[in-house]
């Protein structure tokens, strides 16, 4: 404690000094608290449920999945199983206690006399009972709730729902809550923490899977083997490994193969052998499922090692104060050992110094991390999508993190002063300072090497946040191969509302002629994928005149239009013509393609006339009509595929239950979007519109994730230079003033000012040199790491570099050029005073 007092009256002698270091460190301690908070929560936490670790997720191969699969975003389709197979190892949980199943889906909600789009979660009765997860209000959802075949038609609100929503009414409970059409009772509202299995998406109700044929997209599916969309999750009894639990739970599920086996006739022998063989694996279920998290993964990791960074640059920066501070006390450090003071004593001092600025700037650090990533949360939330599944608080682990880094910055930041203390003499401190305190030329040359690494760590980060900011440049200009100004889409889900088909298709074309008689409306078009909306529909197709190698590799998108569609949207329509309303469902099948389609399968022949199908069609019946420029499908960073578009008129496979509209208008949006709902509210008032927001919006929405990872990435880059370019400046202040007789001999033997201002620029100019010879290197090798996040840049871009060179170089002149115009400033006189 002695020692503690003695270093905190030592470091209130020089405030500035502490709150320099303090503040330096705090900001690198906070960026890293912030992002490891975020890290923490969307990558390595568990579930909070009861005893995480037990729980696993089912598994099995795609390939052996013969039927139709759908996938949302708790995985892909090696997650997906059919209801049967729900029932069955619910029935005979070998191995394990439980297994339970769930589905996330889009659904239309109304409380009362409004009606909004939402979602719900369909559950099998065991899930909840499976999880332990206990409600914040009345009961959640048990066994004799989902009975196969019947059940009570319950349901239990998220939290988000219930808090946003509903306002947090009490009152809720045993009130009826109108999904998709259906009547069911609330009893209950899941708590706060709990936001289902799949990480980032919180329904807003649950409801038992029984009823999933009355609010799901998978009319009849429940019975049938080959409709793959439930996902499994179990729970390991005590004391048995995961292996042991596949290989009993693999009883049923190989009989539920071998009778799916004899139903495939598709297929030949070697196919329905491999496929008999296929079996469950259990995988890590403590964090559930989650595709957000897997593509949340990389970036968090990339901002992680940017803010690491940050901190190694700030320590650098707290090292060379410390160097400093600690040449100014030399000689009473070597008075102190001629005295008899122990190595250990006058280690101590300066190491008890720096762990208190360490600890000093942790404590800056946790409140500015706090800040920081209540900022985070707010950006990634909006009000449509609260984030339960974040907090802004930070938690014990983040607190402990940031105690851990705070005292191993301390560590590192003190130990070389703590060393150079502590090897002190004073025949030799004497010899050194001749009358004037300074800092040994070992000293000095470490600062030096400091000062390096912090501009070599500020072109590692300046060099790839360079390079995504090119990459978001492109995005934002990107040809998307339509026209997005003054257009407005949504969806509409009459199917959820119990709609049948052909009230499906009267409704829309309802809705195509009263949105085109708007004041101001230039279009109508629609579409059954939505436009840049992440959303892909492939399939394969037979292709009448196609190569060999055209057929080796013939899948394509899908996308069923109106009338109108591509002049809406400014497609432009390269060859033949539109589709009409003529083209129905009494007319012949009609196609238009995108040149990608035309070039692949017709590579240089027109298009116009062919016919093609889908690959189980014995003959192609649909004929190309039309050829349209190519345009993005799903997304601004994916490429435009093989497209073909069908009239949604003619559409007798799928029956169509939404559609995608989109209307561009001579009026500003905010004008008319009230108009849109009036319109769907006087055709039916409980059919809400999905995601209405201008196309403009949609696509900035489509790239979000990569505006954030640069904004951040910038903003840590920009921290780093800084603080580098404050090491410069003092490194080179010092600099100065340690060669201050040197100057004064060289300027009293005649030396011009402006030699003196390139000897000291020249001293920096080095530093800056082999800081960036090592820096640009490694800044190319991590920037070739990140190359997937990038889009149409490479990792070595020319310009890039040169420009994260050019800034450095620009900054570093700016930092070196006041201590070198000081130094050509030195009075002879007074400088050789000392003499």
């Amino acid at each position: 404690m002695t020692r503690i007092r003695f270093a905190l009256r030592s470091l209130a002698k020089a405030p500035l000094l502490s709150l320099v270091v303090i503040l330096s460190l705090g900001l690198g301690i906070g960026a890293n608290t912030a992002i490891f908070s975020l890290l923490q929560q969307v990558v390595l936490r568990s579930l909070p449920v009861e005893k995480p670790e037990e729980l696993v997720v089912l598994s099995s191969p795609a390939e052996f999945k013969s039927g139709s699969i759908s996938t949302d975003n708790s995985g892909d389709a090696d997650f997906v199983f059919n209801y049967r197979t729900l029932r069955e190892l619910e029935r005979r949980p070998q191995g394990v206690t439980a297994v339970a199943g769930f589905r996330y889906l889009f659904a239309n909600l109304a409380l009362g006399r409004e009606t909004l789009p939402g979602s719900v979660m369909v559950v099998s009765g065991g899930y909840f009972p499976l999880l332990g997860v206990g409600p914040l209000m009345g009961r959640l959802i048990a066994p004799e709730d989902d009975l196969p075949g019947g059940g009570n038609a319950v349901a239990v609100l998220g939290y988000g729902y219930w808090h946003d929503r509903l306002g947090a009414r009490a009152g809720v409970l045993n009130q009826s809550i109108r999904i998709n059409g259906h009547v069911f009772t609330i009893v209950g509202v899941a708590p706060r923490r709990f936001t289902s299995t799949t990480l980032g998406f919180e329904p807003d109700a649950y409801v038992p899977i029984s009823f999933e044929p009355a609010v799901g997209a998978f009319w009849g599916s429940t019975e049938k083997l080959t409709h793959y969309w439930v996902y499994l999750l179990a729970r390991l009894k005590p004391g048995v490994a995961r292996q042991q639990a596949a290989a009993a739970l693999n009883g049923t599920y190989g009989a539920l193969v071998e009778e799916q086996a004899k139903t495939i006739h598709d297929h030949d022998d070697n196919y329905i052998r491999r496929f008999r063989q296929s079996r469950l694996t259990l995988e890590d279920g403590r964090q559930g499922q989650s595709t957000f998290r897997d593509s949340s993964r990389t970036p968090l990791f990339i901002l992680m090692a940017a803010t690491a960074l940050v901190l190694l640059i700030a320590m650098a920066n707290a090292a060379n104060l410390l160097l400093a501070r600690s040449a100014q006390h030399r000689r009473e450090l070597a008075i102190r050992a001629a005295m008899g003071a122990r190595r250990g004593d006058l280690m101590g001092l300066p190491l008890t110094e720096a762990l208190l600025l360490a600890l000093g700037g942790g404590a800056a650090g946790i409140l500015l991390g706090s800040a920081t990533l209540r900022f985070l949360v707010a950006q990634l939330a909006d009000e449509e999508t609260p984030a339960y599944y974040l907090t802004s608080q930070l938690d014990w682990p983040v607190l402990l993190f940031a105690l851990g880094i705070s005292v191993a910055t301390g560590l590192l930041v003190g130990l070389y002063p703590a060393w150079e203390a502590a090897r002190t003499s004073l025949a030799g401190t004497l010899r050194q300072e001749s009358g004037q305190a300074s800092s040994t030329r070992g000293t000095a040359r470490v600062r030096k090497l400091l000062v390096c690494a912090q501009v070599m760590v500020s072109a590692v980060l300046l060099i790839p946040t360079g390079l995504l900011l090119k990459s978001l440049v492109n995005l934002m200009h990107v040809d998307l191969g339509m026209q997005t100004e003054n257009a407005i889409g949504f969806g509409i889900s009459p199917e959820r509302n119990g709609y049948t088909k052909a009230q499906d298709r009267a409704l829309f074309e309802r809705v195509e002629s009263e949105l085109a008689a708007i004041p101001g409306v230039r279009g109508v078009g629609a579409s059954l994928v939505p436009l840049i909306g992440g959303s892909n529909w492939n399939t394969e197709v037979t292709v009448e005149g196609a190569s060999p190698d055209a057929h080796a590799d013939n899948g394509a998108s899908i996308d069923e239009v109106g009338p109108g569609f591509f002049g809406t949207l400014g497609i432009p329509l390269l060859a033949g013509r539109e589709f009409t309303e003529r083209d129905n469902a009494a007319a012949p099948k009609v196609a238009i393609v995108n040149q990608q389609f035309a070039s692949h399968f017709f590579a240089g022949r027109s298009a116009l006339g062919r016919k093609f199908g889908f690959s189980d069609q014995k003959k192609p019946d649909t004929e190309i009509v039309g050829v349209v420029k190519d345009s993005h499908y799903a997304g601004v960073k994916q490429k435009p595929p093989r497209v073909f578009y069908t009239p949604w008129r003619q559409d007798k496979e799928f029956g169509l239950g939404s559609l995608n509209l989109y209307v561009r208008s001579a009026l500003p949006a905010d004008r008319m979007i009230p108009q849109i709902r009036h319109v769907l509210a006087s055709l039916d008032p409980d059919l809400p519109p999905e995601n209405l927001r201008p196309l403009d919006d949609t696509i900035r929405r489509n790239i979000d994730s990569d505006r954030m990872v640069l904004e951040l990435a910038a903003a840590f880059a920009i921290l780093a230079t800084a603080l580098a370019m404050l090491g410069l400046y003092g490194v080179m202040a010092h600099s100065v003033t340690r060669r201050t007789r040197e100057i004064g001999i060289r300027m009293a033997l005649g030396a011009k000012p402006g030699r003196i201002r390139w000897m000291v620029m020249r001293e920096m100019l080095w530093i800056l040199g082999i800081g960036l010879a090592v820096g640009v290197p490694a800044a190319l090798a991590l920037a070739r790491c990140t190359e997937s996040q990038l889009y149409g840049v490479k990792a070595y871009d020319a310009v890039v570099v040169a420009g994260a060179m050019l800034a450095l170089a620009a900054t570093a002149v700016a930092a070196g050029y006041l201590p070198a115009r000081r130094a050509s400033r030195v009075n002879p006189l007074n400088a050789l005073r000392y003499e």
